[in-house]
């Protein structure tokens, strides 16, 4: 499940009252300065941490937001979002895709919500959508006209996405959409 910000068309709102959810953030990995992955939890080893946490609090509703979950980790390939980790699956499953969605359904068991966390104010030059962001105008600029570099993380620019533009073009709504068609909404 995504948590999602606005009203885009067909979205299931999810409201928990947040002051009798134990929220959480869970750090599972994060590219290396060699191109690769540096994994600190797979999505089975993320279902342990829920169960040994649903232990601990005695079973309170909990919201836990994945970082790293996507290409090779936190902050990789930004605006894009549409893959899941493949080094996070599970052995058992053909796709990484797959593994999020079982970690999905048997967190519940535990009484825990996952949500993913995502980025949808930086863009990086190595997104599978740069090229067409900015062909389209969607990166914003400095007033000498060259692209806004917001920082720098994992060894790479981050520049500042153009919100007013990209939600104009459709491109926020055209994320969400390929969201839910890359399969990892709970069905």
């Amino acid at each position: 499940m995504l948590i999602c910000w606005g009203c885009l068309e067909s979205v299931k709102a999810f409201n928990y009252d947040y002051s009798q959810t134990w929220v959480s953030k869970m750090f599972l990995s994060k590219p290396d300065p060699k191109g690769g992955c540096i994994v600190n939890l797979t999505f089975e080893q993320a279902l342990d941490v829920i169960r040994a946490t649903d232990n601990l609090s005695l079973g309170i509703p909990k919201v836990v937001y994945l970082v790293g979950w996507q290409y090779n980790g936190h902050d990789d390939k930004y605006p894009a979002f549409f893959d899941a980790n493949p080094l996070l699956k599970r052995d058992c499953d053909q796709t990484a895709l797959e593994s999020l969605r079982w970690l999905m359904r048997e967190a519940r068991k535990y009484h825990t919500t996952v949500s993913l966390h995502i980025n949808m104010t930086d863009a990086y030059d190595d997104s599978p959508l740069w090229n067409e962001y900015v062909e389209h105008d969607l990166i914003s600029k400095n007033a000498d006209g060259s692209l806004k570099v917001i920082g720098e993380y994992n060894n790479r620019k981050a520049y500042q996405i153009n919100y007013q533009r990209e939600w104009e073009a459709g491109y926020t709504q055209m994320l969400y959409r390929n969201r839910n068609q890359s399969g990892y909404q709970e069905q």
